[in-house]
C-alpha cells in the first residue's frame, strides 16, 4: 500500500500536466512568477538573447491580425532598464487591465503543445508560444486581442 501511495504521488504532477517535455511547464511557470513578483531579470530570462520574440495582436471581433512586431532581447532589456516602451506592459499600473502584466499574472493557463492560453472569458485569444533554444525553453510569440 506504501508503494502505491508512492507510486501516486510520483507521477500524480505528470498525469495533471502532461507531459513536461524538458521543462515547458517549469519555463512558464517560472515566467509567470517572475510578472507577478516584477523581477525584471526573471522575465528577461524567458526570452532569447539571439532571436527576438513576437507581439501579435488582433482585432476582438474580426480574429485578424492587426500587428506583428519583432522585440530582441537587447530592446527589451533597455525598456526595463529605462522604464519606457515595453516596461508598462510588463510592470504597468494596476488601472490598466489590459496590460500583459495583468494578463499573465490574473489568469489561468491551458497548455496546448508549446503554447498555454488564457482560460478566461475576458482575455479568451491571449496566448503565449514558446520554442526551443540551446536546450532551453524561451517564449517565441505573445498575442493578444484588441478592440
Amino acid at each position: 500500500m506504501v508503494v502505491l501511495l508512492l507510486a501516486l504521488a510520483f507521477c500524480l504532477p505528470q498525469l495533471v500536466l502532461g507531459s513536461d517535455d524538458g521543462g515547458l511547464n517549469r519555463a512558464m511557470e517560472a515566467f509567470v512568477n517572475a510578472v507577478k513578483s516584477k523581477n525584471a531579470e526573471g522575465i528577461l530570462a524567458a526570452f532569447s538573447r539571439t532571436t527576438p520574440w513576437q507581439h501579435v495582436t488582433y482585432d476582438v471581433v474580426t480574429k485578424k491580425i492587426q500587428t506583428r512586431n519583432a522585440v530582441t532581447y537587447t530592446q527589451l532589456e533597455l525598456d526595463f532598464r529605462t522604464r519606457k516602451n515595453w516596461y508598462k506592459p510588463f510592470f504597468g499600473s494596476e488601472e490598466h487591465l489590459d496590460q500583459l502584466h495583468t494578463k499573465i499574472r490574473m489568469v489561468r493557463w491551458s497548455r496546448q503543445g508549446t503554447a498555454f492560453r488564457a482560460i478566461s472569458s475576458t482575455w479568451a485569444r491571449f496566448y503565449i508560444k514558446w520554442r526551443q533554444e540551446d536546450g532551453r525553453w524561451v517564449i517565441a510569440e505573445i498575442g493578444e486581442t484588441v478592440s
